[in-house]
């Protein structure tokens, strides 16, 4: 089964290789002091690939907001049957100041070039606050940033956060389980060092994960698995 780890990796390494044909990926905004920051993601499994499966990534951008931009992804098989669709929420972060700097100036390009539909029905959603989760208390394990862990940035990749999900599941559970959807929201980055505490609760149809680190006044990351019945 594909883990969703390696669905993000498929989604951001389409987002960069297109980024980089726009002439607004790594180098080009680093020399500007700027970055993109990757807000939300949601995927729907339709169908897992099996190893060794040849598939088709493909990369679909909305039109851009004041302060954030959309893009959409759809991995299809070699006859071209969906087998996973998901969309994402993006902002450029100032690396000097850490503002948020606005989306809408850096694109020109007309309406039509612009993908008008999303593959995720009320993608991205903001999750609900952890005390405000009516389900069963899981486990929960403690982890600290490597340098293995890293970005270009030189923040917590956006993967080893899918990683940390899976890893505060039960092997039993996840083991007779497979994943119907899932949703997650990146809150605030983490450095080289830096330790979190990664909590779940489970409702049976759903899972919540949320990381927390004492150096952060707020939550790190939240996500929200869908499993299939």
């Amino acid at each position: 089964r594909i883990k969703p780890s390696a669905i993000l990796t498929y989604f951001q390494n389409a987002a960069v290789a297109h980024a980089d044909l726009l002439g607004i990926g790594y180098e080009p905004m680093k020399a500007k002091n700027l970055c993109w920051v990757l807000k939300r993601l949601s995927a729907v499994i339709e169908k897992s690939p099996v190893l060794g499966e040849k598939i088709t990534v493909t990369t679909l951008p909305h039109k851009p907001g004041i302060a954030d931009v959309m893009r959409d992804y759809i991995i299809t098989n070699a006859n071209g049957e969906c087998l996973i669709r998901g969309t994402s929420r993006w902002c450029v972060l100032d690396t000097v100041s850490m503002a948020v700097r606005r989306c809408a100036p850096m694109f020109s390009y007309a309406d039509d070039q612009y993908t008008p539909e999303f593959t995720v029905e009320n993608g991205n959603p903001q999750l609900p606050e952890w005390d405000g989760i009516e389900a069963q208390t899981g486990c929960s394990f403690d982890g600290r940033v490597l340098l293995t862990d890293l970005d270009y940035n030189a923040h917590m990749n956006n993967v080893r956060y899918a990683d940390a999900v899976i890893n505060g599941c039960d092997f039993d559970f996840y083991a007779t389980h497979t994943i119907r959807a899932l949703d997650f929201n990146f809150l605030a980055q983490m450095r080289v060092g830096d330790t979190y505490t990664v909590r779940r609760k489970d409702t049976g149809a759903e899972s919540y994960f949320e990381m927390v680190s004492p150096k952060s006044p707020r939550p790190i990351f939240r996500a929200r698995l869908e499993w299939n019945r």
